[in-house]
């Protein structure tokens, strides 16, 4: 006897929208020039949820704008 198999096939893993790591900040701005380097910091180390905060900082300041 064999066993069902529960699912259709393998796992599929959607990326998410590259939006949420990106943006863009405004020259002269002191917070857009902190969160940039706290992006660029994240991205060397790899660690996304740092890279989603920083960027997700970026684009709530008054200065930010999505790229």
């Amino acid at each position: 006897m064999t066993t069902p198999q529960k699912y259709p096939g393998e796992a599929v893993d959607f990326p998410l929208d590259s939006w949420l790591y990106e943006a863009r900040p405004k020259p002269g701005c002191a917070q857009c020039a902190d969160e940039k380097k706290k992006l660029d910091e994240a991205v060397k180390s790899g660690d996304a949820n740092a890279r989603f905060e920083a960027a997700r900082n970026m684009r709530q300041c008054s200065h930010g704008a999505r790229p």
